[in-house]
């Protein structure tokens, strides 16, 4: 196959973005570069982890029952993986059990994850996906956007936030799938507009992929082409940032994650590929998806954190205002993820 025409569109696609000013109808760029052939199943390392239950101990983990067949994990201290100062929320939910219900949330006008908490009366939150305009959602058949940008906002930079996303029934079937691997923009929006499932959020990157890391390669399929903070290379890879995950294990415990960041002396933040690698040392989810982090990063647990709004985590707008991290400053978006007691 000759690569040179593709090579030659890469390099002169930056270039063609700043003469347009960076609108939305730009062109999109071809699909990330060569994708890795599927595997046989047994061929790789990580097929070891199948089978096998992790669960974080050791120091700077602490763990709480929350209710029956719920656990809250939180650690603070030097993480191993990042090698660097970190706090790290995770709320552990056994979707076996029938009394509970893992729900997705869409506020046309915004909300944030305390009133999310309150209103619903919910047992843990986290924030849901990135801006609507790069992003799959749907919420029991009602379609909410189905990523309508070729570009992040108006950056200019091509929409990578949907190759992968996370399907449910509102109730305890939940799936995350790998749906636009390798696909263009294109490609992944005609997917999506074609699925049949009636509650979708997409997001990117995919972190873990049937056990193998595929967050740990994200960045290099997708090469730094731009000096915008939306690049993907950038966002992912050279910026740690406060992160939010959600992860599904092998044995039906639905996790979900905030880790704190941009604070170098108690929690640094993590890339893609750092948090990729925390989440396989210390609970080897099956499958694992990164949401939006930064700012939005928020979780609020029952009985945990403020005694009042129960965000446990240090949201980062709580800087800029008081210019000292409490659990304040909580920032409000479009989407969320909670559980409830039926």
């Amino acid at each position: 196959m000759n690569f040179k025409p593709l090579y030659a569109w890469i390099v002169l696609f930056p270039l063609l973005v700043g003469a347009c000013g960076g609108s939305k109808d730009n062109p999109e760029l071809p699909p990330p570069g060569p994708q890795p052939e599927n595997p046989q199943p047994g061929s790789n390392p990580w097929d070891a982890n199948r089978g096998k239950k992790v669960q974080p101990s050791g120091a700077g983990w602490t763990s709480t029952v929350i209710d029956e067949g719920i656990v809250y994990y939180a650690f603070e201290g030097t993480e191993s993986v990042s090698n660097a100062p970190q706090r790290i929320f995770v709320t552990d939910v056994d979707l076996s059990k029938s009394q509970y219900e893992f729900k997705l949330e869409y506020y046309s006008g915004r909300s944030t994850a305390s009133n999310v908490f309150a209103t619903k009366n919910a047992i843990a939150v986290i924030n849901g996906g990135y801006e609507r305009g790069s992003i799959v959602i749907w919420k029991d058949g009602q379609k909410y956007s189905t990523m309508p940008d070729n570009t992040i906002s108006d950056t200019g930079v091509p929409n990578w936030k949907s190759e992968a996303a996370v399907y449910m029934d509102n109730k305890r079937d939940v799936r995350i799938e790998f749906s636009g691997k390798g696909m263009s923009i294109t490609q992944q929006r005609n997917f999506y507009m074609n699925s049949k499932e009636k509650t979708i959020l997409s997001s990117a990157p995919m972190l873990i992929d049937d056990y193998e890391p595929v967050g740990e390669s994200f960045c290099t399929l997708h090469p730094r082409q731009s000096s915008s903070s939306e690049d993907p290379y950038t966002h992912q890879n050279t910026n740690t940032h406060p992160r939010t995950a959600l992860a599904k294990t092998e044995f039906n415990h639905l996790l979900m994650i905030v880790v704190d960041g941009r604070r170098s002396n108690v929690s640094r933040g993590m890339s893609a590929k750092e948090l990729t690698g925390f989440l396989v040392k210390n609970f080897n989810p099956q499958y694992a998806i990164n949401l939006d982090g930064g700012g939005s990063s928020t979780m609020c647990v029952k009985g945990q954190g403020d005694p009042e709004t129960h965000v446990v985590n240090y949201p980062t707008d709580s800087d800029q205002v008081k210019g000292v991290p409490d659990h304040t400053g909580e920032r409000s978006v479009p989407t969320f993820f909670y559980v409830i007691k039926k």
